[in-house]
């Protein structure tokens, strides 16, 4: 836990959807939204010890604010906000004290599958991914994975909405490039 943890909004009324899980609900609140904060997670970090560090401590941080957290509408805005600073602040930890892990040690695409992609398809798409500059990388994983709107990435990303309509537009220009590069040349 940091400082840095953002204050939930206060004033944000409760739901049907968030009320469920009140005052003493974290564990349902935590098997539900922990995967969703892993596939955000998994779009911007290759290394599984990074991504699981950041992980947890996002968590953590709900379970800090859980009064407020739980009763959001929903709260995957605040959450992805918060995985991102862990992120940046796990991998600023780890550079400090010298436990750097190469970018290209891509983690097994298998935990969390997908009946849409297949396993190969996953693996090219990641490795493509992991081209874009991390903006990009972020940008492009919220709106396609997440289909969150543009207005609410920029929160999240403290970006304004045009900026994060170029980057997703610029990250879906260069995934085509490359995907279909690799299609052409029988690589993929």
């Amino acid at each position: 836990m940091t400082a840095s943890d953002p204050a939930p909004p206060p004033g944000r009324q409760p739901s049907a959807s968030t009320a469920q899980y009140g005052p003493a609900g974290f564990e349902e609140f935590f098997r539900h939204y922990e995967p969703m904060v892993r596939r955000y997670l998994i779009w911007q970090e290759a290394d599984l010890g990074i991504l699981d560090d950041a992980a947890q401590l996002t968590m953590v941080s709900a379970f800090r604010y859980w009064d407020r957290v739980g009763q959001m509408d929903p709260p995957t805005g605040w959450l992805f906000k918060v995985a991102r600073q862990r992120l940046q602040d796990t991998r600023e930890s780890r550079r400090r004290n010298g436990i750097l892990i190469g970018a290209d040690a891509l983690h097994d695409p298998t935990a969390h599958p997908d009946p849409i992609t297949t396993c190969d398809q996953r693996l090219d798409i990641l490795a493509a991914v992991s081209k874009l500059p991390r903006r990009q990388q972020e940008a492009v994983a919220l709106r396609e994975q997440f289909g969150l709107p543009y207005k609410e990435i920029a929160e999240i990303m403290g970006a304004s909405p045009a900026t994060v309509r170029a980057h997703v537009h610029q990250a879906r220009k260069t995934l085509e490039a490359i995907l279909g590069d690799d299609k052409e040349g029988g690589d993929a």
